[in-house]
């Protein structure tokens, strides 16, 4: 059985496919340097496991993401999730060269990774599923996962 990908795996799959910490990836998000604790607070919380962002800002500043993938990962059955990398969160809707130029696709001798990853020899990420419940008291309950 192929693993589930949720919403935190997804973010932290891009993230790290870019090769950045959450530092570099936040960087590109605060013009002051007051607002950086707090945006590399909110960076690294969208990569907590059980959390959900409503409405997520476009992150193409720091790393390529497909947001229509992400909320399709937190609004619909993990049985209708898009079929992603397991190494690099990849969708094969979103573009993305191969280290050879050629547009990526599905890996030949591992079908649950792309040719990059392939080719880069990049390891599976290893999905972490939520262990947080709903609670009523939660001021954010909302954006955890059930």
């Amino acid at each position: 059985m192929r693993p589930v990908v949720m919403p935190w795996d997804y973010i932290q799959m891009r993230r790290l496919a870019a090769g950045l910490t959450i530092e570099q990836a936040s960087r590109p998000f605060w013009h002051r340097p007051e607002h950086r604790p707090d945006v590399e607070r909110n960076m690294a919380q969208i990569e907590a496991v059980g959390f959900r962002v409503k409405r997520l800002w476009d992150m193409s500043r720091a790393f390529r993401l497909n947001l229509t993938v992400y909320r399709q990962l937190c609004d619909t059955p993990s049985e209708t999730h898009p079929r992603l990398c397991l190494s690099c969160g990849w969708d094969e809707w979103s573009s993305q060269l191969d280290t050879e130029g050629f547009d990526c696709t599905w890996s030949a001798s591992d079908p649950e990774i792309c040719t990059l990853c392939e080719q880069a020899k990049r390891k599976k990420f290893k999905p972490q599923q939520a262990s947080t419940q709903l609670h009523s008291d939660n001021r954010r309950a909302s954006q955890r996962a059930a």
